[in-house]
């Protein structure tokens, strides 16, 4: 009966790690540190894993990346699949991972450069990392032109959009949901005297966009 019993819990602690191998596998940090190099090449794959042994450990939240710079884990959320990590003084790169319908993982990384002004950029990926076209159109600033106001003025409306024909976005995945929010930065490109004439045109909103199907449609 002994002999029964720790091979019952034996089974059981076996059953136990293997499920909890599985779910590891599945997360967040798993595909973070495994991903290929090329795609985060500031960091390598040592580097990587021993900035989240760090703050799993609670010892800390940053490393010295490949140039010799502090990187730090912003945050890091295992149940919702996201990552930031500020990777260089001027830079964070971020990652979701997401489920569809029929259980397939995607990977969503955004890239965030600020010389001065911040602008990102945006990629899919399967779990073999391969990149797939889940299309997403990067909006422009004059997309945040509020249309309502600016034809009701007389300024001269080609000279709004020619000021605005330089895009500063940034990007993030939102907390909850397959959803990614657009900020626009672009006002900051321009002088004060024709920012703070424009600005009277420009929406303060951001856009949030939604996984449907395979493409990003604007809420």
């Amino acid at each position: 009966m002994k002999l029964q019993l720790i091979r019952n819990k034996c089974l059981l602690i076996t059953l136990l790690w293997v499920c909890l191998e599985g779910l590891y596998a599945q997360s967040i940090g798993k595909y973070y540190v495994e991903m290929p190099d090329v795609l985060n090449p500031t960091l390598s794959k040592q580097n990587r894993m021993e900035l989240l042994e760090y703050n799993k450990a609670g010892s800390g939240d940053s490393i010295v990346n490949r140039f010799g710079n502090m990187a730090y884990l912003l945050s890091i959320d295992t149940i919702g699949n996201h990552l930031i990590v500020k990777n260089t003084p001027t830079s964070t790169f971020e990652m979701q991972v997401m489920q569809m319908n029929d259980s397939t993982n995607y990977i969503g990384l955004i890239r965030t450069v600020c010389g001065p002004i911040c602008h990102s950029s945006i990629e899919f990926y399967d779990t073999a990392w391969s990149q797939i076209p889940l299309q997403f159109t990067m909006p422009k600033a004059v997309d945040w032109i509020n249309a309502d106001s600016i034809a009701a003025s007389d300024i001269d409306k080609k000279w709004v959009r020619g000021e605005l024909e330089t895009s500063f976005v940034t990007l993030n995945f939102a907390q909850r949901g397959m959803k990614v929010v657009a900020k626009n930065n672009s006002m900051e490109f321009l002088n004060e005297v024709d920012r703070k004439e424009i600005s009277a045109f420009i929406n303060n909103t951001v856009f949030t966009y939604k996984l449907l199907e395979k493409s990003w449609v604007r809420e």
